[in-house]
């Protein structure tokens, strides 16, 4: 994708890099100790949804983020995608940076971020996972089930589906529903920001597999064992992935600190960015 072309994601333009003869689309901002934001995955998702703590935490780190492969400005390749993808390209980011780098990761992104980790311990400091998965929900390996999901969902009758879970109207009730806890925080802005990204060529490829199951990923036993210093963040009101299921991560590994900020959902890092910050900063800062 060439750069003039690139959506206004972030307040700084992409960068490129080739993983897989695919494009990459890369982002930096700011100098000290390295973090990596890793966005969530959904039908809108892509690093529009980092942009407050990409800003914020860049005055105080270098801070990286990225569009997962399918996603914002990265290539959209009509490939049948697999968490596997998607934890080797962390690991290839990991790789890019090339010294210990803090993790902030949201809902399925977090479980495939604990699996890089896992993967290059040398390569990560510590983890901030946002209302992750992977233990408890969305951990089922996919089953023929999900794969005749998928041939349907790649069908006329998919695309179809696709276009209508993907209008305006449709993007907004999906925002209001389970990423916002108060749907007067959808300006027109984010809006905007999160229904272009999912209205690019090819951007329904990765999203169905997502739907149909194949990006699920059992973390309970990588979490388990997992040396990092963790911190976990929840939105109080977030409904796809409720509350109650952080102590799923607790009961796997006791060491694990729980964080809930008030009056967010999902995007517990762009509906209350002041309170994720003083929650996520000092914790990054830590030694």
């Amino acid at each position: 994708m060439a750069q003039d072309s690139a959506l206004p994601l972030l307040p700084v333009s992409p960068s490129y890099f080739g993983w897989r003869d695919q494009q990459i689309a890369a982002y930096h901002a700011g100098a000290g100790r390295p973090v990596l934001l890793i966005h969530s995955i959904n039908a809108a998702a892509s690093v529009f949804e980092m942009r407050e703590p990409f800003q914020r935490l860049s005055q105080q780190f270098a801070v990286h983020a990225f569009d997962l492969l399918g996603y914002g400005n990265s290539s959209r390749p009509p490939w049948r995608y697999r968490a596997a993808i998607y934890i080797d390209l962390i690991t290839a980011m990991l790789e890019r940076i090339g010294e210990p780098t803090a993790l902030i990761a949201s809902s399925l992104g977090a479980a495939y971020a604990v699996m890089a980790a896992a993967r290059r311990p040398q390569l990560v400091s510590r983890l901030a996972l946002i209302c992750p998965t992977g233990i408890g929900q969305l951990d089922r390996g996919p089953g023929i089930a999900a794969y005749t999901v998928y041939q349907l969902l790649r069908s006329p009758f998919g695309r179809l589906l696709y276009e209508l879970l993907t209008t305006r109207a449709s993007v907004r009730l999906f925002l209001a529903s389970q990423a916002y806890a108060d749907p007067a925080n959808i300006t027109p802005e984010r809006l905007e920001g999160f229904y272009q990204t999912c209205r690019r060529p090819g951007a329904y490829y990765a999203p169905i597999c997502f739907l149909s199951g194949l990006l699920n990923c059992n973390i309970a036993a990588t979490f388990a064992a997992l040396p990092h210093p963790t911190l976990v963040v929840w939105g109080s009101e977030a409904k796809t992935s409720p509350l109650q299921l952080a102590s799923n991560f607790v009961r796997a590994r006791v060491t694990t600190k729980i964080v809930t900020i008030d009056r967010a959902s999902l995007l517990v890092q762009d509906e209350q960015p002041e309170a994720f910050v003083a929650q996520v900063g000092p914790f990054l800062a830590a030694p």
